[in-house]
């Protein structure tokens, strides 16, 4: 919820979208002051406006984007009702739709959200992530969107339609600049190299912010923002039926590190456990070689091709070949002290061919049919190291009361090194580490000498010696060859009645492996590792195959009540792939493997869509319900200290999104959006047995939020002045499916806090424009009264008792200028 402000020209754009039947009325009427233009979208593959589209589908285009500056995905999700997107940071992105999180960094795990970009799919979670720069439009399509948008698309489908060559020259640049060092450069240029026949286009942006969370220990802040991205493209079109695009994309990421704050131990002795205050994060021993930070390219080309075999046949062709790879290092641990280091290396390659054959003659029944072939290649890196002698007394301080008060206070006073002496001492006297784990062990615990003992134990001795860097190693690969055929028909029963059935089958041929690596030998705590108990022999990857199968489907009913009110109803069943999932096995050297089914899920939906008193009056409306059958989630396994894929169970949800704009005189214009969503996990499997989840809350999802603003414009001589003020709210969130269960135990300790209460966020912009369209300059507050929240809660810190807290954007101001040529 960081631009909420974008809220309003969204609201404009879906008006325009849900009312052509208004705009065919008198224009000249004042209360018709909506929009000069009609979104048309492609859901259905063809290009239809949105009130004619039976989904629950939000449209804007690229126009209102750059006149509010929406720049990112999650800027995009304040104004979607039903859409979450959380950004830890461009590598590591969540998308929500409807409750449903996909976000895994895992190279076996298929997405729930499909993020597309022209037709392709690149909804691979570390690449996924994009600039929303120079586009046409962007569709987002709530419920199982598999008929249509293919892989990925269990429970929703975001479609980013890229600008493409026009034969008419035009450019247009911008520049932004604001507090915290902001500053932003973008623009286009495009026109024709010959004429009616090829055109070119080039887009580009670069964006610079520093980090919103001070560096406690000097350097760069945290939560920064760098980031560098071009797109060229040809259009060529030899005659009037065939048209193709030649599209390239690149983008690099480069921010500073993501501030995981400890909510446990202070960063300085003068520091504060605030989420958004100064953070002490560092890496140590040349971790990687590297600085904490993101390093992230993506890259790819794509070739979309349109043949109008006769009036009502059209052949459409999409290939397409991307790459991404990222390596991101950070401090799980939340503080100063060398505790812990992190990194996480991602790469994938992708190659898809899609054909598809549509036919519409205008007549009773319209259809299109399609194959694709999808291949992928992915691997995901995670090494690590930590010092064996802070470690050990962070551990033992989860274990023995009373332990981790002595060890806060004592990293507070400024001296953790004689305090980290005192306690390893004081282990030792129990064996150390590994008999305070092992069964069975109540003696040694209840020895534990109380704080006023611990000097005398400075300098115990310890065997066998601690070491200040252990290193390990863990991983996962996945690759997948995947054939889809499928088919979709409209009957148009009637003027006013259409009936819709679509169909896709998917034969997916999937490798999975896992690896895992004690680098420089056991750790002396433990005995072999502390995240890695099970290495495979030599680090080599344990690898299993096998094939899978679905179906997935859509039946929907619309019906035109009149010509400005339509009603649909759709029964839809959602698929994503089986999983085949490696985790740590009972025999040192190998792992296990295990094949998660299908998760699946059944969704009915009623909608209704309507531009009523002359497109004064824009409605737009639909109530689900859901029903999931092995819900996937991922866990960390205690015994290889991987994260492991499970399946998790039954899930239930019902909800209701529903958007209105209202524009009562020229110049003013009223608008609102409301989201409930009810996501939990059901009380028991199929069998009957009790879920580990049972009643949980979805992560990262909001029972309720909604939006409430206005735009006002008024007419000058020189130009037009416009003023948005938006304010946007949310409900409680959880961050993990846990629903962080020490509240549920009652304890209120700094832990039981691994959640974002209702919180909501004030925007403002003022923007004048001049009369012609060529100039335009604009001023903005985001988060104008400074709301504190955070972002996401727990992390890998969590598994060791010390969760840590990502702070949500400050108050940014600032203003912009744009130029069109």
């Amino acid at each position: 919820m960081k631009s909420s402000i974008t809220l309003t020209a969204s609201i404009v754009a879906l008006a325009a979208a849900v009312a052509p039947t208004a705009m065919a009325q008198d224009a000249s009427e004042s209360a018709r002051d909506v929009s000069d233009t009609i979104i048309v979208i492609s859901t259905q593959k063809r290009d239809q406006s949105s009130l004619d589209v039976p989904i629950n589908v939000t449209a804007y285009s690229g126009d209102f984007l750059g006149d509010i500056g929406v720049q990112q995905f999650d800027e995009l999700a304040d104004f979607v009702p039903g859409l979450e997107i959380q950004e830890q940071s461009p590598n590591n992105p969540g998308f929500v739709i409807r409750g449903i999180t996909s976000d895994s960094g895992e190279a076996n795990i298929e997405p729930r959200v499909s993020v597309y970009q022209d037709g392709v799919s690149i909804s691979r979670s570390r690449g996924s992530y994009v600039e929303l720069f120079d586009v046409e439009r962007i569709e987002v399509a709530k419920g199982p969107q598999a008929t249509l948008f293919g892989r990925g698309g269990l429970i929703g489908a975001i479609n980013i339609v890229q600008a493409k060559p026009e034969f008419e020259f035009s450019a247009e640049v911008s520049a932004e600049v604001g507090n915290l060092g902001y500053d932003m450069v973008e623009g286009y240029v495009t026109g024709p190299i010959i004429e009616d026949v090829l055109a070119g286009r080039l887009a580009f942006r670069h964006k610079t912010r520093d980090g919103y969370v001070e560096n406690a220990l000097g350097g760069t802040d945290f939560n920064s923002q760098e980031v560098a991205a071009i797109r060229g493209s040809l259009r060529f079109t030899p005659n009037d039926r065939l048209t193709a695009d030649l599209i390239a994309n690149y983008q690099e990421d480069t921010p500073a590190a993501t501030a995981f704050k400890s909510g446990t131990y202070l960063p300085t002795p003068d520091g504060s456990l605030e989420p958004g205050e100064p953070a002490a994060l560092n890496t140590f021993g040349n971790f990687a070689g590297r600085d904490l930070g993101l390093e992230r390219e993506v890259y790819g080309v794509t070739l979309l091709t349109d043949y109008e075999i006769s009036d009502a046949f059209t052949l459409s062709s999409v290939t397409a070949w991307r790459e991404f790879n990222s390596f991101e290092s950070f401090d799980p641990d939340g503080f100063a002290l060398p505790v812990l280091v992190f990194g996480e290396g991602a790469e994938g390659e992708q190659f898809s061919q899609e054909l598809r054959l549509r036919f519409d003659d205008g007549g009773k029944v319209a259809w299109f049919v399609g194959a694709n072939y999808f291949y992928e290649d992915g691997e995901q890196s995670v090494p690590l190291q930590f010092d064996e002698r802070t470690v050990q007394p962070i551990l033992a301080a989860q274990l023995i009361p009373g332990l981790q008060a002595d060890l806060q206070a004592a990293i507070a006073a400024g001296a953790p090194a004689a305090v980290i002496a005192q306690l390893q001492g004081a282990l030792a006297l129990t064996g150390g580490l590994a008999s305070l784990i092992a069964p069975p062990n109540p003696a040694p615990l209840a020895a534990f000498p109380t704080t006023n003992q611990l000097a005398l134990l400075q300098g115990a001795p310890f065997a066998p010696p601690l070491k200040p860097i252990h290193q390990e190693l863990f991983g996962n690969t996945g690759e997948t060859s995947s054939f889809d055929l499928y088919g979709d028909v409209t009957f148009r029963l009637t003027d006013r009645l259409e009936i819709i059935g679509g169909l896709r089958y998917t034969y997916d041929d999937k490798t999975t492996g896992g690896y895992a690596q004690l680098i420089n030998g056991p750790s002396a705590l433990t005995g072999g590792g502390l995240f890695v108990a099970n290495a495979t022999v030599a680090g080599a990857s344990e690898e299993v195959s096998d094939t899978f199968d679905g179906l997935s489907w859509r039946a929907v009913a619309k019906y035109a009540v009149t010509d400005d009110v339509n009603v649909f109803a759709a029964h839809a069943r959602g698929r994503n792939a089986d999983i085949l999932s490696i985790n740590a096995g009972s025999t040192p050297g190998a792992f296990d493997t295990e094949t998660l089914p299908a998760e699946t899920v059944d969704s009915y939906e009623i909608g209704a869509k309507a531009a009523l008193a002359k497109g004064a009056v824009i409605l737009e409306g639909s109530g689900f319900y859901y029903e999931y059958s092995n819900f996937q989630t991922t866990i960390l396994d205690p015994l290889s200290g991987l994260t492991e894929s499970i399946n998790a169970g039954n899930a239930t949800s019902y909800g209701f999104e529903g958007q209105a704009i209202i524009t009562p005189a020229e110049g003013v214009q009223l608008f609102a959006t409301y989201a409930f969503n009810h996501s939990r996990f059901d009380d028991t499997d199929d069998a009957g047995n009790p879920q580990a989840f049972a009643d949980n809350q979805f992560r990262l999802s909001p029972d309720h939020s909604f939006s409430i603003g206005a735009r006002f414009s008024h007419e000058l001589n020189a130009g037009v002045v416009e003023f948005i003020p938006t304010y946007v709210w949310q409900s409680e969130v959880f961050f993990d499916n846990d629903n962080d269960n020490d509240l549920a135990d009652g304890d209120t300790s700094a832990n039981a806090d691994e959640f974002q209460d209702s919180y909501g966020v004030l925007d403002l912009r003022l923007a004048f424009e001049d009369a012609n369209g060529r100039f335009r300059v604009a001023l903005f507050a985001d988060n104008v009264l400074d709301e504190e929240y955070i972002i996401d809660a727990g992390n890998t810190g969590d598994a060791f008792g010390i969760p840590t807290f990502i702070a949500g954007e400050p108050r940014t101001y600032g203003g912009g200028v744009t130029v069109r040529f």
